[in-house]
């Protein structure tokens, strides 16, 4: 969830679950962790069964593990090792204690793997989300952090995650495991201490007006962070920005790149922003916290006005890190000088992370960053 963080917000219809659903929330979440394969390799450590997704039918079972298994659709379904099932979605079981592997990447739980009608693999993990926690953190926080950081990220990322399953319910999958949901590398990227983070906060999930919303978090806000309906048309109190002083010693506060104009013009074109000719750039208006809302650009056909956030994903989310920007008109090209790294909303890690070194606990964080929630347990 990092740094481009979370498009799938704009598809966002509901923005909250209800107090009572909360408190009954399913916490099994189904995380897509590979697509469009043409194949891949599994392996099963210990005993195991594969059955039918719907039905929960047997198709086989092993009392002994499975090594480097190649797995690739078939006229007829999918293909494991030597064996062929005549059908277009199968699960795998492990035992208790096994473990699945896929790729080189293990992960816990249930794998259902599924042919996509072009004749692709999708594989879909089921988790519990404290298991699931697990093999987030890592990849969203440095795990050497001091932990009432680690213990902030694990509950904005355990309640962005329940948030999110239920505004995906009826849809294939939940999550997916990159940044446009959150970061999820299976056992692979648990540490001892991330993982003590998620023990220490087990169930615990923000509120507001005792509904679950969602937790978006960004790496440096750059003084202030946003209002989530700036970007996604999602207004709720805990997601407005507020001023922060704590992040000013982050390395990547500031920032600067280069474009000239045909790299903008191809990477806008690229991105669907068709634009031919591209003369001039201009800051459009700015927002309370000091980004750009729309960028202008001049081309053969005239002005266009384009959303700040999508001219800045268009360009690239590691060049240019936030909307807040200016913009300086180079013999080569245009000068980009700005501040903050990500879209600002919510949470900002790098500020958390001097809040704790002052001595603010966890919950101290989260109420800062969402203001107006609270800490509850599931039940």
């Amino acid at each position: 969830m990092k740094k481009v963080h979370i498009i799938l917000a704009a598809t966002l219809i509901g923005f909250f679950i209800s107090a009572s659903t909360y408190c009954e929330v399913d916490t099994m979440l189904r995380v897509r962790v590979a697509r469009d394969k043409k194949s891949l390799s599994l392996s099963i450590k210990g005993p195991y069964i594969i059955e039918t997704i719907n039905t929960g039918e047997k198709l086989f079972e092993s009392k002994k593990s499975l090594k480097k298994a190649k797995v690739y659709p078939t006229k007829l379904g999918i293909k494991i090792g030597k064996k062929e099932y005549p059908i277009f979605a199968v699960r795998i079981v492990p035992s208790v204690k096994g473990e699945i592997t896929i790729d080189k990447r293990l992960f816990r739980g249930v794998i259902d793997v599924i042919r996509t009608k072009n004749k692709r693999i999708l594989v879909i993990n089921h988790i519990d989300v404290e298991d699931y926690l697990y093999g987030v953190l890592y990849y969203e926080t440095p795990h050497y952090w001091p932990m009432e950081v680690l213990m902030a990220q694990a509950i904005a990322a355990r309640t962005y995650a329940l948030y999110t399953k239920k505004e995906m319910a009826g849809k294939e999958y939940d999550l997916t495991n990159d940044t446009f949901s959150q970061m999820y590398g299976g056992k692979k990227g648990e540490r001892w201490k991330t993982r003590r983070a998620v023990d220490l906060t087990k169930n615990e999930v923000l509120t507001y007006k005792g509904n679950i919303f969602p937790t978006y978090y960004h790496s440096i806000c750059g003084g202030h962070t946003e209002d989530s309906a700036e970007l996604w048309k999602i207004k709720l109190e805990p997601l407005l920005g507020r001023k922060c002083g704590y992040c000013k010693k982050a390395p990547g506060y500031y920032w600067r790149t280069s474009y000239s104009y045909k790299q903008i013009e191809g990477k806008l074109n690229k991105a669907g922003i068709k634009c031919k000719h591209v003369s001039y750039i201009l800051e459009g208006q700015r927002d309370r916290s000091g980004r750009l809302k729309t960028v202008r650009i001049k081309d053969a056909s005239g002005i266009k006005n384009i959303p700040s956030n999508k001219f800045r994903l268009a360009l690239g989310g590691t060049s240019i890190k936030s909307t807040n920007f200016i913009i300086e008109i180079k013999p080569a090209g245009i000068l980009f000088r700005g501040k903050g790294w990500g879209h600002g909303v919510g949470m900002c890690q790098w500020g958390a992370l001097t809040m704790a070194m002052q001595g603010h606990d966890h919950e101290q964080i989260v109420r800062f960053y969402y203001p107006k929630s609270k800490v509850k347990k599931l039940k």
